[in-house]
């Protein structure tokens, strides 16, 4: 039987702070896909390289690279307008942004020049999904085409941008947002319900061990934090709600991690000095997952505040979150997107709504003080993410959904 063919289409690959779709790439290969990769940006060598070394001709990578200012791709215009297929990229009543910001003109040209075969098609964001559509529509690309929604791309992407997709929802065949709450938008936007199908980013449950957390006579509370160092994830929230557990609620015997690095690490790191946080807060940057592994084995409580950004952007379901509840550890989370999902209030932690530090701190307190219900709470928490979220069964079923998807036009 003739291997599934699959292509991703990304914005760059590999991209450390989209592990996921890395994880999807070898899992389906392992169901014996054989899997192309097709970036617009060109991401870590080095991943990549062991990646090549491991699979082999099972996986292929190739660049159609865009620069991301509008000058220097308006520079490539008089070379890329002598391609195939070049006015037609340029047709802004059929591609809109596509083709007004001279991506889909600067990709044309610089994607592979054979004959497209047929495959199907596995594009990760809305936007890239779009621009998947178009690919197709000038015959660079050949075969069904499903899309992934996360986070930004349900959020501060269609805030700025309302309209943007509507011609990929009448022309793509599959639609996977990652929680209910992007599939009940995207129908609301016009996604036909038959073909609107939730596909969760999950995680490998069976590499983490679970392990109950205990408090030592005289022992700190160890509070840890997970991601990216921009707004959505809320980490200001946290020091505040520290800060306050600290002074207001009069519990001093804690401290915070915060691992990660980001736009806002600095701003951070000077702000948690601001409220006298220093010596118990520690800001490690970016650590190597078997590390990060570590630190979570070694902390009682996990946290993300997560809360909507004011350009609008808005986490999907963190995997960090995931992650730490795999390991046993119970959670203090915020009502923000599809975090619920996830996240089972007085089950597997605390929820709050998103931006009331106030009711953050009040919930370290309640915590803290409670060490006896962290075991019960982890495991809930890991039951979850084995139950529901669990990488293996989503790649199987990612694996049938994409054979299904290429049994539509035959053999």
């Amino acid at each position: 039987m003739p291997s599934l063919p699959v292509s991703f289409l990304v914005s760059r690959f590999p991209n450390p702070s989209e592990t996921f779709i890395q994880a999807q790439v070898e899992g389906l290969i392992e169901r014996g896909a054989s899997v192309e990769i097709h970036a617009l940006a060109a991401g870590d060598a080095e991943v990549l390289g062991a990646l090549r070394l491991k699979h082999g001709d099972k996986l292929k990578a190739f660049y159609a690279p865009i620069p991301k200012g509008f000058g220097a791709r308006l520079a490539l215009a008089p070379g890329a307008l002598s391609k195939p297929n070049a006015m037609a990229t340029l047709n802004v009543g059929e591609f809109g942004d596509d083709a007004s910001s001279l991506r889909l003109l600067v990709a044309a040209a610089r994607w592979r020049k054979e004959p497209p075969e047929r495959r199907v098609w596995l594009a990760h964001y809305g936007r890239w999904g779009r621009f998947a559509t178009a690919l197709r529509d000038l015959g660079l690309i050949k075969g069904r085409i499903a899309t992934v929604f996360h986070g930004k791309d349900m959020s501060a992407y269609l805030k700025k941008y309302p309209n943007a997709y509507s011609k990929l929802l009448l022309r793509g065949d599959l639609f996977l947002p990652i929680s209910d709450l992007w599939r009940d938008k995207l129908m609301s936007l016009g996604a036909p319900q038959a073909r609107t199908l939730i596909h969760r980013m999950g995680v490998d449950a069976s590499r983490f061990e679970t392990k109950p957390r205990t408090l030592g006579e005289g022992e700190p509370v160890r509070f840890i934090g997970v991601g990216r160092m921009v707004e959505k994830k809320g980490f200001d929230d946290a020091l505040r709600a520290f800060a306050s557990l600290r002074r207001e609620h009069e519990f001093p015997n804690a401290t915070l991690t915060l691992i990660g690095d980001g736009e806002l690490r600095g701003y951070l790191h000077n702000f948690a000095t601001s409220l006298n946080l220093g010596g118990v807060v520690e800001f490690t940057g970016l650590l190597p997952h078997a590390e990060v592994a570590r630190e979570l084995g070694q902390a009682h409580v996990f946290v993300l505040p997560s809360k909507t950004a004011a350009s609008g952007d808005m986490e999907g379901i963190p995997v960090a979150l995931m992650e730490a509840m795999a390991q046993g550890l119970p959670v203090l989370a915020t009502r923000h997107s599809g975090t619920p999902e996830l996240v089972e209030h007085e089950v597997s932690g605390l929820i709050c709504n998103e931006g009331d530090w106030r009711a953050l701190s009040a919930n370290m307190k309640a915590i803290a003080t409670a060490p006896e219900r962290w075991a019960a709470m982890g495991q809930a928490g890991a039951s979850r993410v084995r139950s529901e979220f669990d990488l293996k069964r989503w790649n199987d079923k990612l694996f049938e959904r994409l054979s299904g998807l290429y049994a539509l036009d035959g053999a």
